[in-house]
């Protein structure tokens, strides 16, 4: 009867860590689908992102001098082309975006479950790396399901590194080279994230290291060749020069430590006490192969560290680095679970046998405590009524506005009111910030041009300084028209709290 009980509140624990790593998957997707289909920004990049979506779709080339009417953002091209291809689906907008990042990020959590089952044959370890990952989503900046590259590039690079797990032969190795590649064309800062465990294959298995070593080597020189040759050395000043030459925060050394990789700090010491106790113990059954998944998880770490450094890197590039934690606090729970399981194992029932059930709770509170921390309001990043009502009533004012109409920061507003699309402020001010070069020449050049010009321009702008920056000061004076009756409404619900607010007349 003891030995029933015992049985019976051991699965209760386990029942408790499954529970608890589905509700955060379940809020995130109550978020994703209750947003998906708003038709205005959910994040104030985004807009630029539909821009150069709008562009593959109608077979224009990403990559090209810039000018003030369309500046690229620093990313391979992978995420805008399967964009594109779905908006000729579902048109032009927001929709195919964001479809591709919801599918990804759901994807992301169906590799990792896999991961970590096949890794320790545990389907309940699965799910909570799952929960553990997806519990992040306001800490990491709620851009799982944005129209930004992060969710499908972090996909690619996690099929990646579980492809790399398992290879053994030559043929796999050219896999986990190609799956590599595939999430660089995505974003380029996966490199990173690959480079320890495309090492560690090279030292412990060979063959397939060095396949996969050169198929990925191959595939990137070779793509970039090709793609510099056919946009005139754009795309390597994109996504390439332009990044190497921007600013770095010194601070995020310390905070990604001290801040960002304490938003997750009971996985981390699931992971911490699993390594440890298999380091020591060494018991054959069930155990993990820790040292790939410490490689791993370190390289997923350092890619989100250097993001994090540059100057550009907001919360969104921490997804990597919450996806290493959730593997490594799985691949720990997993550990302490099994060797909770020696206790008692003789059908003692005196205190080892005890033990096993206070070991199942301890786990299961610790999983609980973790999600529980992580714990958001899910309206909080949901758009009200009166976003939408705002944004109709912006969209009818930049239509019905004279002349040219610049919505600084936000292209994709001028291409719903029927408008010429202008650059989008941000990734204007990249280039500005990466120092001298042709595209900065090329780009002040025709900014200077505009503001000379004799157009009648009118600007919506998200600074109540200036139009377009300090060099648009002689040339545009602030109005006095109110843009939005509401004092909270129309801000992006995540990231920065930025509307084109005010309005800005050539003098």
């Amino acid at each position: 009867m003891r030995l029933e009980l015992r049985g019976r509140s051991i699965s209760l624990a386990r029942a408790l860590v499954v529970v608890a790593s589905l509700v955060p998957i379940a809020v995130y997707l109550y978020v994703a689908l209750h947003r998906i289909g708003y038709p205005y920004e959910l994040e104030w990049l985004e807009g630029g992102a539909v821009e150069i979506v709008r562009r593959v779709a109608e077979g224009q080339a990403i990559y090209v001098q810039p000018s003030v009417h369309y500046v690229p953002y620093p990313y391979t091209p992978l995420y805008f082309w399967v964009s594109g291809a779905l908006a000729h689906v579902t048109g032009v907008g927001f929709l195919p975006l964001r479809l591709v990042s919801l599918l990804s990020s759901l994807g992301c959590c169906a590799v990792l479950i896999r991961i970590v089952w096949r890794e320790t044959g545990d389907l309940v370890a699965g799910i909570l790396a799952s929960g553990l990952f997806t519990a992040t989503f306001a800490v990491s900046g709620a851009w799982f399901d944005i129209g930004r590259v992060d969710s499908f590039s972090l996909l690619l690079l996690l099929l990646a590194i579980s492809a790399a797990r398992r290879a053994e032969t030559i043929s796999r190795g050219i896999g986990v080279g190609v799956l590599v590649f595939l999430a660089f064309m995505a974003k380029q800062d996966t490199l990173i994230a690959t480079a320890p465990v495309l090492v560690l294959l090279i030292v412990i298995k060979r063959r397939a290291g060095a396949a996969a070593l050169t198929a990925t080597v191959a595939l990137v020189v070779g793509s970039t060749a090709v793609l510099n040759a056919t946009t005139h050395d754009w795309y390597g000043y994109y996504v390439f020069d332009e990044l190497a030459h921007q600013g770095l925060t010194g601070s995020a050394w310390t905070t990604f430590f001290t801040r960002s990789l304490l938003h997750e700090p009971w996985a981390l010491m699931l992971g911490l006490a699993g390594l440890a106790v298999a380091v020591v113990l060494r018991r054959r059954e069930g155990t993990t192969d820790w040292l790939f998944w410490s490689v791993a998880v370190g390289g997923l770490l350092a890619s989100s560290l250097v993001s994090r450094l540059h100057s550009g890197g907001g919360p969104d590039v921490l997804m990597p680095a919450f996806a290493g934690v959730a593997i490594f606090g799985a691949l720990g729970y997993d550990v302490l679970r099994r060797e909770a399981a020696w206790l008692g194992a003789d059908g003692s029932t005196g205190p080892l046998g005890r033990g096993r059930q206070v070991a199942a709770a301890c786990l299961a509170a610790v999983v609980a405590v973790q999600i529980v921390a992580l714990h958001y309001d899910p309206a909080r990043y949901i758009p009200s009524a009166a976003d939408q009502v705002a944004g109709d009533r912006f969209i009818a004012l930049v239509r019905h506005t004279p002349g040219a109409v610049i919505v600084a920061d936000h292209p994709y507003y001028d291409t719903l009111a029927g408008k010429t699309s202008w650059a989008q402020g941000e990734a204007l001010h990249d280039i500005v910030r990466a120092g001298p070069s042709v595209a900065r020449r090329d780009l002040l050049a025709s900014i200077e041009s505009f503001l000379k010009s004799s157009q009648r321009a009118t600007v919506f702008s998200d600074d109540p300084g200036s139009a377009l920056g300090a060099s648009s000061l002689p040339y545009f004076r602030r109005s006095t028209v109110k843009v939005f009756a509401c004092r909270n409404c129309f801000y992006p619900v995540t990231d920065i709290r930025v509307r084109p607010g005010f309005l800005f007349v050539r003098r």
